[in-house]
């Protein structure tokens, strides 16, 4: 079986950072894998353990995020590729995905592609889909539980709302986003780390996947501004007896309703 996982690198949460000029200022970000994409990577490890097969993994980021790649080849993913390219990183969601499609049909005959459920940073869970609609394959989202059910069948649990499992049955080749829970993600080992040193990892630009329309030009989405939210109320401590604050308190309510 050939299984490809997205990667993404994205900010630790625990980071401080600042807005100059409408952008982000990375200087005093530490940058990480996106936790749900480990979950990916141990879903596809463990597949490849019991089925055989390589796992690959495919990144879309600046240079400085093939240290990412390296974390899952020291779980023990084969080898991968990196789009380094800085028109691919000032476009949206769709150019990135799109930049993931390519490096993934460069791979040849994937049987799975496997995501995060969601990005940490910015909150989308629209690579999984999106993906899967360009390699024209079935998809699904949020599984917890994945395993094989025949050579071209998988047998997958799906968490919906409400606490709800949705049993499912999914065809390969397809593409599907991973939950969190669905595994407990490996450490790394010593000779991991050692190895994913020597691991093949294929550095690609976007001319080299065939991608014209990148950054604005290729973007369905625009940013017009950013800011941090602004906060207008503050909270009031309402001071005196049980009775004489509630009655205060009933007052200002009374007195709120009428501005609305």
């Amino acid at each position: 079986m050939k299984i490809v996982v997205c990667v993404k690198e994205v900010p630790d949460m625990e980071s401080k950072f600042k807005l100059v000029d409408n952008k982000v200022d990375e200087s005093q970000i530490a940058f990480k894998m996106n936790d749900f994409d480990q979950y990916a990577v141990e879903a596809a490890l463990q597949l490849k353990e019991k089925h055989g097969g390589e796992v690959i993994i495919v990144s879309s980021g600046p240079e400085r995020s093939q240290k990412q790649v390296r974390q899952a080849f020291a779980m023990g993913a084969d080898w991968g590729i990196q789009v380094t390219d800085p028109a691919v990183d000032s476009g949206d969601t769709f150019v990135i995905a799109s930049a993931l499609y390519n490096a993934i049909k460069s791979v040849g005959d994937v049987d799975l592609v496997l995501t995060g459920v969601q990005a940490e940073d910015d909150q989308s869970g629209v690579t999984c889909p999106m993906i899967a609609d360009f390699m024209g394959v079935p998809h699904c989202t949020n599984v917890v539980k994945l395993e094989a059910a025949g050579d071209k069948e998988l047998a997958i649990n799906r968490e919906l709302e409400g606490g709800l499992n949705e049993q499912l049955g999914i065809s390969l080749p397809c593409v599907l986003s991973v939950q969190s829970g669905i595994n407990q993600p490996r450490y790394p080992t010593l000779p991991g780390i050692m190895k994913a040193k020597k691991k093949r990892l294929d550095v690609k630009k976007a001319a080299d996947l065939g991608l014209t329309a990148v950054g604005t030009e290729g973007s369905k989405t625009s940013f017009i501004k950013r800011f941090f939210p602004v906060s207008e109320h503050k909270a009031e401590i309402i001071e005196g007896d049980p009775k004489s604050a509630a009655k205060k308190l009933v007052d200002k309510l009374k007195n709120e309703a009428k501005v609305i």
